[in-house]
């Protein structure tokens, strides 16, 4: 791929999300996953745990019959967490999905971070 300048935070979010599934796959599915979860974890470090874990539960269903749209999914999902959002297709029960699992941190969350994901949610319709 030719060098168009700086890469932005969420190309850089996809490329290290692709790098860490692609560094477990060898090691089998849980070794996969468990290091997806890990990575999803520690890269967003103003969103609880407790949402992390609701989205990342949500990327796993999607990952049982579709893998490859739920990667885009979870990349989407990051964007967002960076409040950075870059147009992923979400529909709107993955709007609500999003909402849901920031309102579990509410009292913790970022307050920036909060307004960007509701503020996203209303644009969607998804309130």
């Amino acid at each position: 791929m030719p060098y168009i300048g700086a890469m932005q935070p969420t190309d850089k979010f996809r490329t290290d999300l692709d790098r860490a599934a692609r560094r477990a796959a060898g090691g089998g599915e849980a070794a996969e996953i468990e290091a997806l979860r890990s990575f999803f974890s520690r890269s967003f470090p103003k969103v609880g745990q407790e949402a992390i874990s609701s989205l990342f539960a949500a990327y796993l269903e999607r990952r049982r019959s579709r893998p490859e749209a739920a990667a885009g999914w979870l990349a989407g999902v990051g964007s967002v967490l960076m409040m950075d959002y870059d147009g992923t297709p979400f529909d709107k029960a993955d709007w609500e999905e999003l909402r849901e699992a920031v309102a579990l941190e509410e009292e913790e969350i970022d307050i920036e971070l909060l307004e960007y994901v509701m503020a996203l949610v209303v644009d969607h319709g998804a309130l």
